[in-house]
C-alpha cells in the first residue's frame, strides 16, 4: 500500500471524525468477548447520540465517526436526544476498553469496509490521541449527572443490545 491509498483511508475515516454515546447494561461475559484491536461489524443501524453525561449503565460505547447522520436534525422528536444515526453492516475496530469501578468504556473506530484490512493490522498516533481523550473525558464524565431524556425507556430499548454482536455473545464476523 503506498503513501497515498493511506492518506486516502485517514482521510475517509478521521476527517470530520466526532464522538457519541451509546450506554447499555450488559454482562460482564458480554463485555469480556470485546478485546482491543477487534473488527466488529454492526448488523442494524447503530443509534447513538451525541449528548454525553453520566453513566447508569455499566457499559459505555464511545464512538468516534466521521459518518454519523444527524437523525435529530431530520426528526424533530429526536432532538431530544441528539439521536445520530450510522448505517446498518458498518465496521468497528476496537480501540480500547477502559474500566473504573463497575463502569467500562469500550471505544470503537468507525472504519468503512474496504479499509477493515488496514486498521485490522495497522494502528497510528491519531487512534492514540482519540483514546487518550475518550479517558479523559469517560473519569470526567464518571462524576456528572446523567441527562434525563436518555434514560427513558424509549431511549433505553433503543440503545438495549450489544454492538457487532447478538445478545447471546455471538459475534457477527
Amino acid at each position: 500500500m503506498d503513501k497515498q491509498q493511506i492518506e486516502e483511508i485517514f482521510n475517509m475515516t478521521f476527517a470530520g471524525l466526532a464522538l457519541f454515546y451509546r450506554d447499555c447494561e450488559l454482562s460482564q461475559e458480554l463485555i469480556d468477548k470485546y478485546h482491543i484491536g477487534q473488527i466488529i461489524q454492526e448488523c442494524g443501524f447503530t443509534d447513538a447520540t451525541y449528548k454525553g453525561g453520566g453513566l447508569t449503565t455499566n457499559l459505555r460505547y464511545l464512538i468516534a465517526s466521521a459518518h454519523a447522520k444527524d437523525v435529530a436534525a431530520l426528526v424533530p422528536q429526536m432532538e431530544e436526544y441528539g439521536l445520530v444515526m450510522i448505517q446498518s453492516g458498518a465496521y468497528y475496530k476496537v480501540l480500547d476498553i477502559h474500566t473504573i469501578d463497575n463502569k467500562t468504556q469500550i471505544v470503537l473506530l468507525h472504519i468503512a469496509e474496504e479499509t477493515k484490512e488496514f486498521f485490522a493490522t495497522n494502528s497510528s498516533n491519531i487512534e492514540e490521541q482519540i483514546v487518550q481523550k475518550a479517558r479523559e473525558g469517560f473519569e470526567l464524565k464518571l462524576h456528572t449527572q446523567p441527562i434525563p431524556c436518555l434514560q427513558t425507556e424509549e431511549w433505553i430499548d433503543r440503545t438495549a443490545l450489544p454492538m457487532g454482536m447478538s445478545d447471546t455473545g455471538e459475534f457477527f464476523i
